[in-house]
């Protein structure tokens, strides 16, 4: 089963059973949720307006005269009378005329909102528990708040800047920002790199716009940039656009990029806005992207505040499995996985198993400036895979997502049909800490990439975005027993940060490359995570597929093939 065919069977089921995923692409009219109407509120998916402790309906409260209104959701925890934890997310709601001509955008819109409510009715719940479990609660709640503001919504593009604060104690609160640009006909979340022209033109100007609005930061922003032997400073600039990690809009003005606490310089120097005028840069966009009149904002979107919803704190719960071991249970049923050790293990101590290996031998190799991994996987009948998807056995999807709606620290397993959950493990510890060895917590923040049952064991990759110095204890494999949690091992880090593995026989087949970084694909044994050998390549792997004697790979600008044998 395809991604988008996952999409439609977990909407409606996942908003009511867990943490949605978010930033699905859809194709097509058939993924917008069914028997949801336009003006419905996240709140009842089968298409009542009615508001949880609202009194009102979402359509009587959105501006009737405006096609996209952004309301907004209030919501505390309370215990014993007393607000610890606050919050708000927002909902963005269109007219039935306005969603009618957007199909797939409404159903990408749709589960935007069913990230942001879930992800901050989530934080409210943790942060009461926090609050209430701390033994000095502080005076004041904690909080989580996302806000949205549609920017722009023409035919070309749908812009929405995201709005992120979390404070849970501390000197001072997290906040950052985001953007999410979405083609309104297909409900495609597009990436930076899909609306220029030039990717190194681009990142220079980005770089020289950035200098210039900021000169008294410059050196400061040089000095949060780790360069590798050999890498210039707009090599950086354009690694980031090749990874899709910069905010950004188009209005009529031109490209706007911004910055958030911490990307690019301390938390002290704040946000940074520039603008990448048509005026100056005329062949940065494409064509199709720059607006053909005034946005009138004004005239689109209205706002909306609804009354206060109440959480309740999620407070963890322990289980006791048949060996007499006991497992961390949060209120939606997952199985809390422990982070044992950063560093690589095997439960037993053993070496590579006896099993049937695989080994590779090149066959062909076809390198370009690019590879679209889309084109390369129609020409040879494959699926580009990602989180949600299902195999033969089971439906996977990706749950709890963190700093973006990508990066998921839970995931839920179902049955093929994707109606009945099988297992649900929530992977926070493994992937951020702390571990039970040192009590260390991960520098950066980690997420799962993919996840596989094969044979009884659960193999999952968790990987972060960014360079092997910021977090050097990533981008590794794990096999895991999925009714206990219990991890059997853990492999070396910087082998897996592809979008997907293989299990051929008794080894997995997985890839690590990043930005001046060695780029391999690597074998490793599938009962211990050792590797068995390791292949070098041009880039980046990014796709793995295979068929009968023949592996597939697609990395960032070189399509191979290799014949497999066994040993």
């Amino acid at each position: 089963m395809n991604r988008k065919a996952i999409a439609i069977i977990t909407a409606a089921s996942l908003i009511a059973v867990s943490l949605s995923a978010c930033g699905k692409n859809t194709a097509d009219t058939d993924n917008a949720p069914e028997n949801v109407t336009a003006e419905s509120s996240i709140e009842n998916p089968e298409g009542s307006t009615e508001a949880s402790g609202a009194g009102e309906s979402i359509a009587d409260e959105a501006e009737k005269d405006k096609p996209i209104t952004i309301v907004t959701h209030p919501v505390s925890c309370e215990v014993s009378g007393k607000e610890v934890a606050t919050g708000s997310y927002p909902e963005i709601v269109m007219t039935p005329e306005f969603s009618g001509q957007y199909l797939n955008l409404f159903s990408e819109v749709y589960d935007l909102n069913s990230y942001w409510k879930d992800s901050v009715e989530y934080s409210v719940g943790e942060y009461g528990y926090y609050q209430i479990d701390s033994a000095e609660p502080i005076e004041n709640p904690y909080s989580s708040e996302i806000t949205a503001d549609v920017v722009r919504a023409d035919d070309a593009l749908f812009s929405v800047m995201v709005s992120y604060y979390d404070y849970s104690g501390g000197a001072h609160p997290n906040h950052s920002t985001g953007s999410v640009n979405i083609d309104p006909a297909t409900g495609k979340t597009l990436e930076i790199n899909e609306v220029i022209n030039d990717s190194t033109a681009a990142a220079k100007a980005i770089k020289d716009e950035l200098y210039a609005a900021y000169p008294d930061l410059v050196s400061e922003f040089e000095s949060f940039i780790y360069l590798e032997e050999g890498e210039t400073i707009l090599d950086v600039y354009e690694a980031k656009l090749d990874n899709n990690l910069y905010t950004w809009t188009i209005d009529t003005e031109g490209m706007r990029v911004y910055f958030s606490p911490y990307e690019m310089a301390s938390y002290a120097a704040g946000y940074q806005e520039i603008l990448l005028p048509f005026s100056k840069y005329p062949d940065l966009i494409k064509p199709e992207y720059i607006p053909t009149s005034d946005l009138d904002k004004e005239a689109m979107v209205g706002t909306r505040e609804l009354e206060k919803e109440m959480v309740a704190a999620a407070e963890p719960s322990y289980e006791e499995d048949e060996n007499g071991e006991f497992h961390v249970v949060n209120n939606e049923g997952s199985t809390q996985v422990v982070n044992k050790s950063w560093n690589a293990f095997t439960e037993d101590g053993r070496g590579p198993d006896d099993g049937t290996h695989i080994t590779l031998a090149k066959t062909k190799e076809e390198k370009t400036d690019w590879l679209d991994t889309e084109v390369w996987a129609d020409q040879h009948g494959f699926e580009v895979e990602m989180l949600p998807y299902s195999d033969d056995d089971y439906t996977y999807v990706g749950d709890m997502p963190m700093d973006y709606p990508y990066m998921y620290n839970r995931l839920d397993v179902y049955d093929k049909a994707g109606t009945r959950m099988i297992y649900s493990l929530d992977l926070y510890a493994l992937c951020n800490g702390p571990d039970e060895e040192t009590g260390t917590y991960s520098r950066t923040t980690q997420f799962i990439k993919w996840a596989k049952i094969y044979d009884g064991t659960l193999y999952v990759s968790l990987i972060h975005n960014g360079y092997s110095s910021e977090e050097p204890n990533s981008n590794y494999m794990v096999a895991i027993d999925p009714s206990t949690g219990y991890v059997l091992w853990r492999s070396e880090p910087l082998v897996a940060n592809s979008d997907n593995f293989l299990l051929i026989n008794d080894t997995i087949v997985c890839g690590y490359g990043f930005t001046a970084e060695p780029d391999f694909i690597y074998l490793l044994d599938r009962f211990t995570g050792q590797i068995m050998e390791k292949i070098p390549v041009n880039s980046a792997p990014d796709q793995f597929n295979a068929v009968g004697d023949t592996l597939y790979v697609a990395t960032y600008n070189t399509a191979y093939e290799f014949k497999i044998s066994t040993y």
